[in-house]
């Protein structure tokens, strides 16, 4: 499964990077932080707190307009939540993984000079590589998969803001972003759904 999921990703990062060398257009690699956690109805009142996570990929952005541009991107993200069972001293952590590719609209702030501000908003699709809840109790741990109650798919929102550094040659680029979920990851239809707060740094060829 993970060798599976590598040639995944290699694939998928080494098709977005060679579009953009092909067709003359902006690309690059990112990588960063999650802050991830669940929303929805079934899981209020359930003390789920956030988790870390990593997140990483590549990118092409076409200009369509003087402050508009379209970024499609390639992501292997790192999602779910944590719990602590106060009596018992336990704790369990839900570990989602991801291949997700989000879609964004940009606006680039018109400001002279080699810093460029900018907004975005888009749809993300996501691929659920694996799920698995790892509990530790009395100094033991166990990790469970969860695959089978976690769906293939999983759909959300993005909304965010970011400032390109230009360079000689590139530019260094940061985005900070949070991804809504806008539906359930159970498979039995339990209102859950992702919730994500990502910080990323990378650079555009």
């Amino acid at each position: 499964m993970l060798r599976k999921t590598a040639i995944l990703f290699t694939l998928a990062l080494l098709l977005t990077i060679s579009t953009a060398y092909a067709q003359g257009i902006t690309g690059g690699l990112k990588a960063g932080m999650n802050i991830a956690n669940l929303h929805g109805d079934d899981v209020e009142g359930f003390g789920y707190e956030s988790k870390m996570g990593f997140c990483a990929g590549g990118f092409i952005t076409f200009k369509v307009a003087n402050i508009v541009a379209i970024q499609p991107e390639v992501l292997y993200t790192q999602k779910g939540t944590k719990w602590e069972e106060v009596f018992m001293g336990g704790t369990w952590n839900i570990n989602l993984n991801y291949l997700e590719i989000p879609v964004l609209f940009k606006v680039i702030m018109p400001i002279q000079g080699m810093i460029k501000p900018h907004l975005f908003v888009g749809p993300y699709f996501a691929y659920n590589l694996t799920a698995k809840v790892k509990t530790y109790y009395y100094g033991q741990s166990e990790e469970i998969d969860v695959d089978e109650e976690t769906k293939d798919g999983d759909f959300g929102a993005v909304f965010g803001g970011g400032i390109d550094f230009g360079l000689p040659a590139g530019k260094i680029v940061f985005d900070a972003r949070y991804s809504l979920g806008l539906t359930t990851i159970d498979e039995e239809g339990s209102d859950v759904k992702n919730n994500v707060f990502s910080f990323m740094l990378g650079y555009a060829f």
